[in-house]
């Protein structure tokens, strides 16, 4: 990717399950867009993940159909209302090439990005 502070890498809007697991609780949300480096994802309930915060740790259950499901830990970045931000920091090695799969060409793009 371009070393440059404005950009990040490209998004794919997508429809599909997460399951947030986060100190001992599960969370059913739906993902907003996914890219190689991160997913926004979305509360299905009006639930509050209590105690979550910027830099907790969580593992995610990506379910995007009955043959395909992605296992990862992330670190939440952003928290705006009852959508998450998280940034991926362990990809199990068996399940890369299934994302990067599921990314296509998004894998590589870049775009700017809007603050």
């Amino acid at each position: 990717m371009d070393n440059r502070q404005d950009v990040r890498y490209a998004r794919k809007k997508m429809d599909a399950s997460c399951l947030l697991l986060y100190n001992g609780h599960s969370f059913v949300t739906r993902v907003i867009n996914i890219s190689a480096t991160g997913i926004l994802v979305k509360l299905v309930e009006d639930d509050v993940v209590k105690d979550l915060s910027l830099e907790s740790i969580c593992i995610l259950e990506i379910v995007v159909d009955e043959s395909l499901n992605i296992h990862v830990s992330s670190k939440v970045t952003r928290i705006e209302g009852n959508q998450l931000g998280l940034h991926f920091i362990a990809i199990p090695e068996d399940k890369q090439v299934a994302l990067w799969k599921l990314l296509g060409d998004y894998v590589h793009e870049v775009e700017p990005i809007d603050y």
